[in-house]
């Protein structure tokens, strides 16, 4: 059983808050990616996390104090690992982090209804489904669910038969992760990826492993937005550099 596969089985026994700890109305993380494709630009969520089975073990921003005056500087959605076993995460992070006023995303392996109404209440607007590791009538069940609640999905996977599982329609964005997370390691298709989505509709979002080195060569090819997270975290000139450079960033030097 992969480290994924475990996490898994402890959310389906995990204890979660219902209490409604909601300061404002849901935020679309789709329509916040449209107002960066809007202006010309992939939008950009830059992700909080302590630490990962992958190896992060936390950056320069450990903080959600430091995080939220990162995120605060242009981010057009935040996303947050709420899982607590392996990513020392917790849902009161989104409680702390709803002032921000931008989308933010619920990251975690969401398995039940409860662990999408519990992100809810605790200010999260969107929730992420990991179409590798649920069949097609969980995801129809848990998406319909959160949209009922006026949250947005987005729905990732990474092995490309995974696809076919991912409904379309309003308020479903979908992510190709760079990642095998059966493996934890980088097994990068996105043009593939992006060849299987040809066609398809709404939001495409790139996620894991982008750094100073791949990310000018990931501008223009045709996903919509980026998922940054160690890279940024570890150093948040990154950030800075990319919302000064778009998509003319050079490695590390605006053209």
């Amino acid at each position: 059983m992969s480290v994924v596969e475990e996490i898994y089985e402890q959310n389906r026994k995990r204890k979660l808050s219902l209490v409604n700890r909601r300061k404002r109305p849901v935020i679309s993380l789709e329509s916040s990616f449209r107002r960066a494709m809007d202006s010309h630009r992939e939008g950009i969520m830059v992700e909080f996390k302590r630490k990962s089975p992958s190896g992060f073990k936390g950056g320069s921003i450990s903080g959600i104090e430091s995080f939220k005056a990162l995120a605060g500087m242009g981010a057009d959605a935040i996303s947050v690992l709420t899982e607590p076993e392996q990513f020392m995460g917790s849902m009161e992070d989104g409680v702390m982090l709803q002032d921000l006023s931008i989308p933010m995303l619920m990251k975690d392996f969401v398995c039940s209804r409860e662990m999408i109404l519990s992100g809810y209440m605790h200010g999260f607007d969107a929730f992420l489904l990991i179409a590798d590791f649920l069949d097609e009538s969980e995801i129809d069940d848990l998406s319909t669910y959160g949209i009922s609640l006026g949250m947005d999905v987005l729905i990732e996977f990474h092995g490309i038969e995974s696809l076919s599982r991912i409904p379309e329609g309003k308020g479903i964005i979908t992510g190709y992760n760079r990642r095998n997370l059966r493996t934890l390691t980088m097994e990068p298709r996105e043009l593939e990826a992006l060849q299987a989505m040809s066609g398809r509709k709404g939001i495409r979002i790139l996620e894991s492993g982008i750094d100073r080195e791949n990310y000018p060569g990931l501008t223009g090819i045709g996903y919509d937005g980026f998922l940054v997270g160690a890279s940024i975290l570890n150093e948040p000139q990154f950030f800075k550099e990319i919302k000064e450079g778009g998509r003319n960033y050079v490695g590390g030097k605006n053209a």
